[in-house]
């Protein structure tokens, strides 16, 4: 076998970099790791057969061996170099053991809920962010032993589905944590200000405890600049978001799925991936079987230029700083309509800046969907092309009520008719439709 990297660099370390047999150093000679006894002659690859050897030494020993002293010096070197990994393993696991019994208390109580008896008992499946979710509490201040009243709440809720169940614990945990951290108000006495200060930095707390903990369960560690990064990115979150410190903290976890650094890109990146699945996952598909036992696919999605449209949508709904919550509900309700205009439950000042018209989209959709239900067919994009150049059309022909605008739409979808205008019946004005913004659906 090879000598690693890794194990290169610490003999060469631990030999000062300088050449075991004649003491010449680094840069005055280039320096390679050799074995005191020699592979051919029945030498290993461990670090007691290992030294820093010169280049000319290294090409005049050949496979003579060395003297006994020169092994028996370095075995000693390897000896305390394992003391010492020995040493800060045990370290590391000492550091370690208040997050582990945490998490082990936690699961006890998590898996005497389950199914089955026996052998065949089985507990219900925790999500895979689990553990830096748990520790996230841990450091929040909750005790263990809480998590046993906690689990049999939500268990013994039916109304929640398994899949749910650890979110809302999660969301009960939270609520114990507050109810925590202001009686420790009241115990010691402090000031409104204080409080705020305190609650401030157990959010932030928990954010930074949660990305840090989860980079670490990966591959590399963040480094000391991306610490700081972070550091300096929760620095400027407000007031304001703090009132919803679990939003903080989910952003914190996302940002270690994404191996992101600053917070608010990931906050950022969270909200549009939230919004964007909202819109994709309410939109109806239909499963088609392939030739396979499990092939098939699910067909009816959204076209290309709808997405992209949506997606642009998001972006400036976002950047408008438009309540996420509310662009969820609106993204959902779109996509269960099949349409790609993001405006229920937004107002026509919100919708300025996407270019989307809240009752033009309504009177689309009221159109749509008695189009589908007359003839159980959708109408094709010419047709829907053509209902827009209609809806258009009602901007010249005067001032109409919105409630008459919706009954023409709806009987025009009936008829499978894509112009709603001979259905249209003029009325006093109440609203001028030529101040509202029109835009085609695609």
């Amino acid at each position: 076998m090879a000598v690693s990297k890794r194990l290169r660099y610490e003999v060469l370390r631990r030999d000062n970099h300088t050449c075991r047999y004649c003491g010449a150093s680094a840069p005055d000679v280039p320096l390679r790791v050799d074995h005191v006894t020699p592979v051919a002659l029945g030498g290993t690859d461990t670090p007691d057969n290992l030294v820093t050897s010169c280049e000319p030494c290294n090409s005049g020993k050949s496979s003579a061996t060395v003297d006994s002293a020169l092994v028996e010096n370095v075995a000693d070197d390897a000896l305390r170099w394992a003391a010492a990994m020995q040493q800060a393993a045990d370290n590391l696991l000492e550091q370690e053991k208040p997050k582990l019994e945490y998490r082990a208390a936690f699961l006890k109580e998590w898996n005497r809920w389950g199914y089955g008896e026996g052998d065949d008992r089985k507990a219900i499946e925790l999500p895979g962010d689990w553990k830096p979710s748990v520790e996230r509490f841990r450091v929040a201040g909750l005790p263990a032993w809480v998590w046993g009243e906690i689990i049999d709440t939500a268990m013994g809720n039916d109304k929640v589905l398994d899949d749910n169940k650890f979110k809302y614990c999660c969301g009960i945990a939270w609520n114990k944590v507050s109810g925590l951290q202001e009686s420790a108000r009241r115990i010691v006495g402090t000031g409104r200000p204080r409080a705020d200060l305190d609650m401030r930095q157990a959010v932030l707390g928990a954010a930074f405890a949660v990305w840090h903990c989860g980079l670490m369960d990966g591959e590399d560690a963040p480094t000391p600049q991306q610490v700081d990064e972070f550091h300096e990115s929760l620095a400027g979150l407000t007031e304001g978001d703090l009132t919803e410190p679990e939003r903080v903290v989910q952003a914190a976890q996302h940002a270690t799925y994404f191996g992101m650094t600053n917070f608010a890109e990931a906050r950022r990146h969270m909200d549009y991936d939230a919004v964007s699945r909202a819109w994709i996952s309410a939109w109806p598909t239909t499963w088609v079987p392939g030739d396979e036992e499990w092939g098939g696919k699910f067909v009816g999605g959204p076209r290309d230029e709808q997405r992209k449209w949506v997606m642009e949508q998001i972006d400036k709904l976002l950047d408008a700083e438009i309540y996420v919550h509310r662009l969820v509900r609106a993204a959902s309700h779109a996509g269960s309509h099949k349409s790609a205009r993001i405006y229920h439950g937004l107002s026509d000042s919100e919708l300025e800046v996407t270019g989307v018209s809240g009752w033009q989209s309504k009177a689309a959709e009221l159109w749509r969907v008695t189009y589908t239900a007359s003839g159980m067919v959708e109408p094709t994009e010419e047709e829907t092309a053509r209902f827009f150049k209609g809806l258009r059309s009602v901007v010249s022909l005067g001032e109409f009520y919105l409630a008459d605008i919706y009954q023409a739409a709806s009987a025009a979808g009936c008829y499978q008719d894509p112009d709603l205008v001979p259905c249209l019946t003029q009325h006093l004005s109440v609203f001028e439709a030529a101040a509202l913004p029109v835009r085609d659906e695609g």
